[in-house]
């Protein structure tokens, strides 16, 4: 099979990096399955554990775990422990993560202007004669 290199992929930016390089590094933390859904639960607030997975209904106990340090690896999400019986740890988002509200706007803005990209391109699919995109 043939490889067609993207012609933006194969130019380099004017530091000899591939442009859409800080693109995936801004985006590879916010890919999982739940990282958005869990984002968007604490840029509304501090959440305990149990009302994340509340919240969230389909997801296991180490699903959420396991998204969460990621989150908190990434430095996205901030983990306190409180010393006292019953332990008790709360979760929140950084400052950095606060810094992508304005992102998360615009794309809140996009998707009402646009609705959803996967509802677009299966309208008419069933259709006799339909052009796939």
């Amino acid at each position: 099979m043939n490889k067609i290199a993207h012609p933006v992929a194969s130019q380099p930016d004017t530091d000899g990096e591939v442009p859409y390089k800080y693109f995936i590094e801004a985006m590879r933390p916010l890919t999982g399955k739940w990282k958005i859904e869990i984002m968007w639960l604490l840029a509304q607030g501090t959440h305990r554990f149990g009302e994340l997975r509340r919240a969230l209904p389909g997801i296991t106990q180490h699903m959420l775990t396991v998204q969460l340090r990621e989150l908190e690896a990434d430095g996205l999400v901030k983990r306190t422990a409180y010393e006292e019986m019953p332990p008790r740890v709360e979760y929140d988002i950084t400052e950095a993560a606060r810094g992508l509200q304005p992102v998360f706007e615009t794309l809140i803005a996009w998707s009402k202007q646009h609705g959803p990209i996967s509802r677009r391109h299966t309208v008419g699919r069933d259709q006799p004669g339909a052009n796939a995109v």
